[in-house]
C-alpha cells in the first residue's frame, strides 16, 4: 500500500519570494501623479468611446428616418 507524499511549502524558497513581505518596506502608498495620469487617460478613452457610440447611433437613426421618409 502506497502512502501519500506530503508537499512542503517553504516560504524561503525562491519560487515563493513574491509572497514574502519585507518589514523595511514603506506602507502601501499610491503615487498621486501616476494615479492622475491613469485616471485622465481613462476619462479621455471613455469620452472618445462614448462619442463614437453616440455618433454611430445618430447615423443609424438618421438613415432609418431617411429610409422611412422615402417609403
Amino acid at each position: 500500500m502506497k502512502t501519500k507524499e506530503q508537499v512542503v511549502f517553504d516560504i524561503s524558497n525562491e519560487k515563493f519570494k513574491y509572497l514574502q513581505r519585507y518589514s523595511n518596506s514603506k506602507s502601501r502608498r499610491v503615487d498621486i501623479i501616476d494615479l492622475n495620469k491613469r485616471l485622465n487617460h481613462i476619462k479621455k478613452t471613455n469620452f472618445y468611446n462614448n462619442t463614437k457610440i453616440i455618433s454611430c447611433a445618430l447615423l443609424c437613426l438618421g438613415l432609418f428616418s431617411l429610409i422611412s421618409l422615402k417609403f
